[in-house]
């Protein structure tokens, strides 16, 4: 079994500072490189989302991808583009099917469909940190 924490990371809000769970995401592009995201990790989206500038620096044609509209918060429709796109998170590469939003005003997040069945992931608020474990 394999560990690895990820410090939330601070932002300003109206209401003052929050900290917010993310991690370290790599990306695969059509080329072979790999793009460093940091992603919220989010238990509560269904699918990983990142936006329609992620997916032209990985040379991911948007429109190639499986249509795939999502309802996010407050009801409102989000025209996503599924891509099986390879995936790092710490030494663990797998495929994982990532929604492209045809947009760049959306947050990137990390969902459950593939990542939670993949690692023990577990929200440390005492210490700021989100902590993913292998399963191997």
């Amino acid at each position: 079994m394999k560990r690895y924490a990820f410090k939330y990371v601070a932002e300003l809000t109206r209401r003052g500072v929050i900290h917010r769970p993310i991690a370290h995401v790599y990306l695969q592009s059509k080329g072979g490189g790999w793009f460093l995201f940091y992603p919220y990790v989010d238990s509560g989206a269904d699918v990983s989302l990142f936006t329609r500038s992620d997916a032209e620096l990985l040379n991911l044609e948007l429109g190639e991808g499986q249509y795939r509209p999502i309802m996010g918060i407050g009801k409102v429709m989000l025209p996503t583009y599924i891509h099986k796109t390879r995936m790092k998170i710490g030494d663990l590469q797998f495929d994982a099917n990532v929604a492209f939003a045809n947009s760049d005003e959306v947050p990137r997040h990390i969902g459950r469909e593939t990542i939670f069945k993949k690692f023990k992931i577990t929200f440390d608020e005492a210490k700021l940190q989100t902590v993913f474990e292998t399963y191997e």
